[in-house]
C-alpha cells in the first residue's frame, strides 16, 4: 500500500472538514433528553467517539445508561509490523480496562458495562446459529434493562463489525419493541468523506445533532483513556490515524435516526 503524500493528507483533511460542515448544515438540532439508554458498541472506544457526549449529558441528569461491547477488541493492531510486543490476551485486557476508565470519566460505573467478548472482526462472519445466538443475547439484555432508547453504529459505518452490530441489534429490537427510538452514531463514516454521495442523494434526511459543549472536555478526557489506540505500539504505528481523535473534538455529536420498518 502506498503511503499518502503530504499533499494527499492535506487534501483529505480539508475534504473531511468540508464533509463535516455539510453534515452540520443538514442536521437538525435537538436537545438532550432524559430517556434511559443502552449504547451498543462494536469495539472499546466507539461508544466514546460516537456518543460520549450524550452519555455524559445523560449521566449528569441522573439518567440510567448501559454500555454493551460486542467484541473483545483483540485486532486493534491489525496491520502493525511484527513483532507486536503484546499478546492477544494482554490486548483484550488492556482494552477492557481502558473502556472502564473512559466510561467512569463519562459517569458510567463498571456494573453498567457489559463485555460480550465476541472475537474482534468476526461479527460479519458468524454462522447462522451463532448469529441467532448473538441476537438472542442482545434481546435478553434489552428485556433485562428495558431502555427507552438505543444507540448503535451507523448502518454503513465502513467497518464490518460496526455494520453488523447495527443489524444484530436491529433484529433483536424487532421482537423487543420495534417502536423504540434508535439512534445511529457516526465513527468511520465521519472520517470517510466519500459519504458526500449520500448527502447528494439526501440519505441523511434523518440527521440530527446534539450540543455537547458542556461536556466536551469530559469526552476528550475519556478518549485519552484509550492510550492503546493513539500511543505507538511499534515505531511509526498507531491503532488509529494520528489526527483521528482530534477529528472528534467538536462541540456537537451527530446521529441518524433509524427506522425498523425497512
Amino acid at each position: 500500500m502506498k503511503t499518502p503524500t503530504l499533499l494527499a493528507k492535506v487534501l483529505n483533511y480539508w475534504k473531511r472538514r468540508a464533509f463535516r460542515q455539510k453534515l452540520y448544515q443538514q442536521s437538525q438540532c435537538i436537545e438532550p433528553n432524559h430517556k434511559s439508554a443502552i449504547v451498543f458498541a462494536p469495539h472499546q472506544d466507539d461508544e466514546t467517539l460516537g456518543c460520549g457526549g450524550v452519555i455524559a449529558l445523560k449521566r449528569k441528569q441522573g439518567v440510567a445508561v448501559k454500555v454493551v461491547f460486542l467484541t473483545d477488541g483483540r485486532n486493534c493492531y491489525h496491520g502493525a509490523p511484527a513483532p507486536i510486543p503484546i499478546s492477544t490476551e494482554q490486548c483484550i485486557q488492556t482494552r477492557q480496562q481502558e473502556a472502564l476508565a473512559a466510561l467512569q470519566t463519562l459517569g458510567i460505573s463498571a456494573s453498567d458495562v457489559i463485555f460480550l467478548k465476541h472475537q474482534d472482526s468476526s461479527l460479519g462472519q458468524l454462522q447462522a446459529e451463532q448469529r441467532q445466538a448473538a441476537i438472542e443475547e442482545l434481546r435478553a439484555l434489552l428485556q433485562q434493562f428495558c431502555p427507552q432508547e438505543v444507540y448503535v453504529p451507523y448502518f454503513k459505518d465502513m467497518h464490518g463489525d460496526h455494520i453488523e452490530t447495527y443489524h444484530l441489534v436491529r433484529e433483536a429490537l424487532k421482537t423487543f419493541d420495534p417502536s423504540i427510538d434508535v439512534w445511529q452514531y457516526l465513527v468511520w463514516s465521519l472520517w470517510c468523506y466519500e459519504y458526500l454521495d449520500d448527502l447528494v442523494e439526501n440519505k441523511f434526511s434523518n440527521l440530527y445533532r446534539v450540543a455537547i459543549d458542556r461536556v466536551q472536555q469530559q469526552k476528550n478526557e475519556a478518549l485519552r483513556a484509550y492510550r492503546s489506540q493513539y500511543i505507538p505500539i511499534v515505531k511509526n504505528f498507531t491503532a488509529l490515524p494520528k489526527t483521528f481523535l482530534k477529528f472528534f473534538d467538536t462541540s456537537y455529536e451527530l446521529f441518524v435516526k433509524a427506522s425498523l420498518d425497512n
